[in-house]
């Protein structure tokens, strides 16, 4: 008797990749990318008719049947009978052999055999794409590997360790590709193959913006829509979606709601002023491991000063850089002179030997990089810049980073908990309560490399004025219109490409945020020795 049964298809998943099955039994992921959708509409297609007689044969479909002897559970696609009882598997693509296929079919008829009390000697997959069957014998070689694959699972599950990655022509198509992150894992380990550029995930990663009060968000068959006074203010397919926000007085109908959820769109609520509210989000990632090792690498001293000294290596490493950049059109010496002192800053943070030293190392360059921070503002500009200030913003130059970094650290927590971890438990920020610490320690690189940069961009290339900005309780705060100007160019900005430093493929900044929190997570769990920030040439 076993204490928890493994789908056959699980089972069948191994035999392809010990890893993809990992993946799937110990972290609950399960990413889709088109391949898998065509299998969902194959299967959908095929469900709409449970019993079919033709040509002298009786199918039955949808059989779930399970073993407590071998411990596995299957829903087998079609069992059909022609004077003998035979299971049907349906796949995707054309005409292949195929161990795991093989695989699964051999153990759905172990489940039949037990549960008919009769030998099944063979079956058939039938492939959509080519339309025709493949008849599989189950001989008693296959019946051993099938058994040897379930023992395999089951070692697998109990000892909890992730398998090697296989880094070959069988990641081409994974719908895992994008967590397992199978090249870039060995580029870390060995430093020798760089990786292929990642597969593009189905899911096309758009964020939907509402800042009109009043707004009213519904469902309309598959698309999402924004209305006011009845009138469409827009309209976009939900399966475009990957984030809907909302920071005005707007409201959504529970219709809407529910559908976003079922597709894992988050939906963020943020005030006016840009500041992160709280959000809705979908099932809680089912990897609990990595939460577990999470919590306790937490209370590691050692591990935390170590995590928290590349998370504050990879900021400065990127606020000088930002100054070398844009200081080619200014050639301010006041400006290298400042790179000067944060790379000496760097150098020192490998020796640091507590928290609070890192955090004082990372004070003082932080300091040297706002006070010159100004100088790369064009002059003749309504704005200036002296100092960074928050809570609340003294200048727009703050208004516009402080709503930047709202933007970003929402980015962040929806990121980490796609990934599985808790965004409040974090390594280099304390934790305490309703404080989003993870997200915070990982947005540290990219607060030069995303906000900063853009604030530049923005202000330097006019396109806002002073009319774009209201006094508000001692604070400066962006205006309506102001906002959606720097969101529009936010969104920009996180979704453009560029060639990444370190793996060197094109990808965008969205998709590099994900690509760390999953080294973190690789590091975490001691799968990769070292966490290497995200830092620009």
């Amino acid at each position: 008797m076993w204490d928890e049964l493994i789908p056959v298809s699980l089972v069948a998943e191994l035999v392809f990749c010990p890893r993809n099955f990992y993946y799937r039994a110990c972290e609950g992921e399960n990413t889709v990318n088109r391949f898998v959708v065509e299998g969902s509409i194959q299967d959908e297609r095929r469900k709409e008719r449970e019993r079919l007689r033709a040509q002298e044969k009786l199918q039955v479909r949808e059989i779930t049947l399970s073993s407590e002897r071998l411990g596995i559970i299957g829903v087998l696609d079609a069992v059909e009978n022609d004077g003998e009882i035979y299971p049907i598997e349906y796949k995707r693509g054309y005409l292949k052999e195929s161990l795991s296929d093989d695989v699964q079919l051999c153990l759905e008829a172990l489940l039949l055999e037990e549960h008919l009390g009769k030998v099944v000697q063979h079956g058939y997959i039938y492939y959509y794409s080519s339309r025709v069957r493949r008849r599989v014998e189950f001989s008693q070689e296959l019946r051993n590997k099938s058994i040897e694959a379930i023992d395999k699972a089951r070692e697998i599950l109990y000892r909890g360790e992730i398998p090697e990655p296989v880094a070959d022509t069988r990641c081409n198509g994974c719908s895992l590709i994008s967590v397992c992150l199978p090249f870039e894992t060995r580029f870390i380990k060995e430093k020798e193959v760089k990786p292929k550029r990642i597969i593009t995930e189905l899911n096309t990663g758009r964020i939907l913006y509402v800042d009109e009060h009043g707004a009213y968000i519904g469902k309309r068959g598959g698309k999402i829509t924004v209305t006011k006074n009845g009138k469409v203010i827009t309209e976009i397919p939900a399966s475009y979606l990957r984030q809907l926000i909302i920071s005005a007085n707007a409201n959504i109908s529970t219709q809407a709601l529910k559908f976003l959820l079922r597709l894992n769109v988050d939906i963020v609520y943020q005030s006016t002023f840009g500041r992160f509210e709280g959000k809705f989000v979908p099932e809680e990632n089912k990897n609990s491991l990595l939460r577990i090792e999470q919590y306790r690498r937490h209370t590691d001293r050692n591990f935390t000063l170590e995590v928290s000294k590349s998370f504050v290596k990879g900021k400065l490493l990127n606020m000088r850089t930002l100054l070398l950049r844009q200081n080619r059109e200014f050639g301010d010496r006041e400006i290298e002179e400042a790179c000067i002192r944060i790379k000496n800053v760097i150098t020192r943070i490998s020796d640091a030997g507590d928290k609070e030293e890192l955090l004082g190392l990372e004070g003082i360059a932080t300091r040297d990089y706002f006070r010159v921070f100004g100088k790369l503002l064009k002059p003749k500009l309504d704005f200036d810049f002296e100092k960074r200030t928050k809570r609340p913003p003294r200048d727009p130059v703050n208004a516009l980073l402080s709503f930047g970094y709202s933007l970003l650290v929402g980015n962040f927590i929806s990121t980490v908990s796609t990934v599985g971890f808790d965004p409040y438990i974090g390594f280099l920020h304390s934790t305490r309560y309703g404080r989003p610490a993870l997200a915070l320690d990982l947005m540290e690189e990219f607060r030069p490399v995303i906000v900063d940069s853009l604030v530049l961009s923005v202000l330097n290339r006019n396109m806002f004025t002073k009319e774009d900005f209201k006094e508000r309780f001692g604070g400066i705060y962006i205006q309506e219109k102001g906002r959606e100007t720097f969101f529009k160019a936010y969104i920009g900005k996180i979704q453009s490409e560029i060639l990444h430093p370190l793996f060197e493929y094109r990808v965008s900044y969205r998709r590099v945020f994900e690509i760390q929190a999953r080294l973190l997570a690789k590091f975490i769990k001691g799968e990769i020795e070292e966490y290497i920030p995200f830092a620009l040439r």
